[in-house]
């Protein structure tokens, strides 16, 4: 297995490809899925088309801060954090995905469902969505966006399963980020759960966006998604 090349992104992806309810596949090069760029990187080679034509950050204004990346024409930037903070750190002592993935659920609906806003627009090219590791708030919010499009929820959970291939490359990502910033890399840190992508946390989100009155439509509605922008959004995914 060839080295990962350390700087670009290291766990995006296209979402095309997935399987819709009904017949059909998700269109390619509509919705990219990915973890943050850094100041240096390159182009990345797992996508056709670069640049996006929308770059949707999911992260904190600190985060933002901390890493931040001069987004250039075409690609228009949209900093839409989730949440103020990465990880509550009441959540963070528990250890716990499947609580921290029902904490977002519970407390940022609304901006949660904004993002299908975001995606409704007319774009010529791919909406990237990123947090810090792509997988955590991209993946609810990639999973709204694709079960809103009658993708099969099996199909949504595997896509968000892929993760854990990428996870080393990750970390060995943001520890040589840390030894180029003169720190040495804090072990504990990338030795615990928050860097698993287990089924059971992203099956939860899943039943939680299906089990809602009128599917993940309705639950998207519910908390905000403009309905024509989230028909626009379904015909450009899965039309």
């Amino acid at each position: 297995m060839s080295e990962p090349q350390l700087n670009t992104l290291v766990n995006l992806r296209d979402v095309g490809g997935l399987p819709i309810q009904g017949g059909g596949v998700t269109n390619s090069d509509v919705l990219y899925r990915g973890d943050a760029f850094w100041p240096g990187d390159v182009t990345p080679h797992q996508v056709k088309v670069w640049p996006p034509a929308v770059v949707i950050d999911l992260r904190s204004d600190a985060e933002v801060a901390r890493v931040r990346y001069d987004w250039t024409e075409p690609a228009v930037f949209r900093h839409h954090p989730i949440h103020e903070a990465a990880v509550p750190t009441d959540l963070r002592a528990q250890g716990q995905l499947v609580d921290l993935y029902r904490f977002l659920l519970k407390q940022a609906p609304d901006r949660l469902a904004a993002v299908a806003n975001i995606v409704g627009d007319d774009l010529e090219g791919p909406a990237l969505v990123h947090c810090a590791a792509g997988k955590d708030r991209t993946g609810i919010v990639v999973a709204s966006l694709l079960l809103a499009a009658d993708v099969e929820p099996e199909a949504v959970i595997d896509d968000y399963v892929q993760t854990a291939g990428n996870m080393d490359a990750l970390i060995e990502r943001w520890a040589a980020a840390a030894r180029a910033a003169g720190r040495e890399p804090n072990a504990d840190a990338f030795n615990n759960t928050w860097l698993l992508s287990p089924r059971e946390a992203i099956t939860e989100v899943v039943e939680v966006f299906e089990g809602h009155q009128g599917g993940t439509r309705g639950w998207l509605l519910a908390n905000g998604a403009d309905e024509a922008r989230l028909e626009r959004w379904r015909e450009r995914i899965a039309g």
